[in-house]
């Protein structure tokens, strides 16, 4: 019986029990498991489905733990850029990290693409399940074990095939120790936060369990002109529940639920730079929007930043989000069977009410739109154990995403003789199957190869629908969409309805192969190749009576690192460098012409990547620890001819959007010892990020582009002699940066929807451990 207590106890745990940034905060104790006074933290990660330490992995990853996240108060999935070299995670939403899909790009590759049916190149997995939908790959941090970030193709051993990399939260799993915490935070704009878990034994020596809870609120920062009320609101309510389990001496399961309720309100949106007079287009540096003679100025000119009131419709968005997860461990002899069960369905609804300003004769839009999701995966997988020559790791992966989507828009011209109302919707399914295997070879104690190989096969289909209804006999009444639906709509012109449906299927080998050599016992150098495949997919709405296809990404990394500790432990330090070779890159167009304005997937292109990232961890003095990053990329986007209506452009030698030539990441924090008093810790953390364009095909605009900036976050914790009470200070955005997250023309009137980072904010936290 003790054996399979250990061996739940290694299920639930041991994957990631000591897991974590090796510059992370540790506790106020001095040190955590397994490591020696006055050394930096061990790090475990599970990059290649089995415990190994950080530094013994070759392939570039960076971990931090769960403590870090909490103690940083990285409170949302976006927030872990401020953590490892060139990565972003920027939402559009403006609400925190929380509404909006986090627009993820990793050494470059990710995508700027506003449809919702789409998948992202990085990988974002939650408990090893994958996230498919990317609008709901942005939530909050809570009670986690760690966080690991895995550079470069991750195309044999992990689920959803992609071409980016992979993003793996790992939550705190059950122990048959009783622990918790309790936390309650305080902060500025209405912030208010409560966090709580609790774990340990049901039934002795055969079930524990752990609950978790986090719900926030905040009423934002900017003034509606409209209104008087500001935003952006929200109100995030989240659970999760497991349940660790001994079933028989050679079988354990853990249960994971999660549920999640998000309301979001009024969200700040800014509108720059054009006008638009019978739908020609031309540049206004004043800002003004212009119609049928009559110029409306916002209230911020032409110079907006993220406090500035702002005029906006209406808004409510409520989305809902249920997970459950199970995992069972069958141990055979020496080798061991695992099944991972996923199941996660998914429901949004969000209301847009019609308002103008005072007036003016501006067009009005209102929409009303559902959303929802199911989505299914199943991972087998056998593994043999670790401590021979020959290793080995073989199985099995199923992936079904239904997805959908319905939107009511009526557009309201005062003042005018023209009211249309359009109803457009989609309805996706994409499943994915996967046979895998990896090899590991030991020639000696210090030499090893890695061979992996996976063959995919992966299907689509979807149909979509539109239809239009434009009233021309000059009635003024104005037609609302409100909570309750449609309240009235009149049309004596309408356009027959569409509805088209198409498929398609693609099949891919990927491979990747490390050759390893450790130079000496803290020295590991390594060569890697490896392929990336992400599927081809649909535009999700109906472009000129077509629905819009485009084929397979492809991606091969030609990468070589060193991993590195000195000093008896207290300073690590890793080395890569790499390039990719892309092939079929899927790349969102938003382009005007004249006559045209179009936002869709029909751009594909070649290109490469070329970088060079170094990441340090020192333990300076006892109570001095630091980090830091350097990111450097050169992108080039090759063969880059699109079209657009009857026009052919050509974008090659742009630079990769959203892809700064240099990243630097500094983060450190200082202990201060108080004796019987208890403990003080000081930290900062910094990042500098430079110029990027927001648009793959126009580069020549300066409203399309944040120039580079810096942005830093502060804290100060105190913690009792006893460590089960802290009292944290933060302030982020310390001097009160005002980037730009997007600013990208959509319309055929030219307005730029730009938004921006939070300005400065701050808050207290008292956290309770036990």
């Amino acid at each position: 019986m003790a054996a399979a207590i250990s061996r739940a106890c290694l299920t639930g745990l041991a994957t990631g029990l000591i897991a974590g940034g090796a510059w992370a905060t540790e506790p106020p104790t001095g040190k955590r498991d397994g490591n020696q006074e006055g050394q930096l933290e061990t790090v475990v990660v599970t990059a290649s489905k089995r415990a190994e330490k950080v530094q013994d992995v070759p392939i570039p990853i960076t971990a931090v733990t769960g403590e870090a996240v909490r103690d940083k108060n990285i409170t949302t999935s976006s927030d872990i850029e401020r953590l490892a070299p060139n990565l972003s995670a920027q939402s559009s939403g403006n609400t925190g990290g929380r509404s909006g899909k986090p627009r993820w790009f990793l050494r470059g590759i990710g995508t700027n693409d506003p449809n919702a049916n789409q998948e992202g190149p990085l990988a974002i997995y939650v408990d090893e399940v994958v996230v498919g939908l990317q609008g709901d790959q942005s939530f909050p941090l809570f009670d986690l074990d760690r966080v690991e970030v895995l550079r470069g193709p991750q195309g044999t051993l992990w689920g959803k095939n992609n071409t980016g990399g992979a993003i793996h939260f790992v939550s705190r799993k059950p122990t048959f120790d009783t622990n918790g915490y309790t936390k309650l935070g305080v902060g500025d704009y209405g912030s208010r936060l409560t966090e709580a878990a609790v774990g340990g034994t049901l039934v002795p020596e055969k079930l524990a369990g752990r609950a978790a809870i986090y719900y926030e609120k905040g009423e934002g920062w900017a003034e509606s002109v409209i209104t008087g009320t500001t935003g952006p609101r929200f109100e995030d309510f989240n659970g999760r529940f497991q349940l660790l389990g001994n079933l028989t001496d050679n079988l354990d399961a853990l249960l994971i639920l999660n549920l999640r309720k998000l309301n979001t309100g009024n969200t700040p949106n800014y509108i720059v730079g054009a006008t638009s007079v019978n739908n020609v287009t031309t540049p206004n540096p004043g800002g003004g929007i212009s119609q049928g003679g009559t110029t409306y100025l916002p209230p911020y000119g032409d110079d907006p930043d993220n406090t500035s009131d702002f005029f906006s419709t209406l808004a409510n968005s409520s989305n809902n989000w249920y997970g459950s997860t199970l995992k069972l461990n069958w141990y055979l002899g020496e080798n061991t069977l695992t099944s991972i069960t996923g199941l996660n369905k998914g429901n949004g609804d969000t209301w847009l009410n019609p308002q103008i300003p005072p007036g003016s004769t501006l067009d009005k839009t209102a929409s009303d739109g559902d959303t929802s999701s199911d989505q299914f995966t199943q991972e087998i997988r056998l593994s043999s154990p670790t401590d021979r020559a020959l290793s080995w790791i073989a199985g099995a992966y199923y992936y079904d995403l239904q997805a959908d989507s319905a939107t009511d828009t009526l557009r309201y011209r005062s003042g005018n003789t023209q009211e249309q109302f359009s109803v457009a919707s989609w309805d996706q399914d994409a499943k994915s199957w996967a046979l895998f295997g990896n090899v590991k070879y030991r020639f000696t104690d210090r030499a090893a190869v890695t061979l992996g190989l996976r063959q995919t096969w992966e299907t689509k289909d979807i149909t979509e629908t539109t239809l239009t209804a434009t009233d021309t006999a000059g009635n003024q009444n104005i037609v609302i969409i409100g909570p309750g639906g449609i309240n009235s709509v009149r049309g004596s012109g309408v356009v027959a309805p569409q509805e088209l449906s198409t498929d398609a299927s693609w099949t891919k080998t990927t491979w990747d192969i490390t050759p390893e050599y450790r130079f000496t016992d803290d020295i590991l150098g390594y060569i890697r190749i490896a392929t990336g495949f992400r599927s081809g997919g649909f535009n999700q709405s109906i472009v000129r009576g077509e629905i819009i296809e485009t084929d397979p990404e492809t991606l091969t990394d030609y990468e070589v690192g060193l991993k590195t500790s000195w000093l008896d432990g207290r300073l690590t330090a890793n080395l890569s460098a790499f390039y990719y070779d892309i092939k079929d890159l899927q790349l969102n167009i938003q382009q005007q012409v004249p006559g045209t304005t179009i936002t869709s997937t029909a751009g594909s292109s070649d290109g490469n990547v070329k970088g060079v990232e170094l990441e340090v961890q020192a333990l300076p003095l006892e109570n001095w620890r630091l980090a830091a990053s350097l990111g450097l990329l050169k992108s080039e986007y090759t063969d880059f001819v699109y079209t657009v209506g009857p026009t052919t452009l050509d974008a090659s030698g742009n630079d990769f959007y959203r892809t700064p030539e240099t990243s630097f990441r500094l983060d450190t924090d200082y202990r201060i010892r108080l004796g019987d008093f208890g403990q003080l810790l000081l930290g900062t953390d910094w990042s500098y990020r430079s110029h990027i364009y927001h648009n793959a095909t126009v580069q020549d605009d300066p409203v399309q582009e944040t120039g580079d900036y810096w942005n830093g976050n502060a804290r100060i914790s105190y913690f009792t002699p006893d460590n089960q009470l802290q009292l944290t200070g933060f302030v982020k955005n310390v001097t009160d940066q005002s980037n730009k997250v997007l600013s990208q023309i959509v319309n055929q009137r030219g307005v730029y929807p730009t938004g921006y980072v939070a300005p400065r904010t701050y808050g207290v936290q008292l956290t309770y451990n036990f």
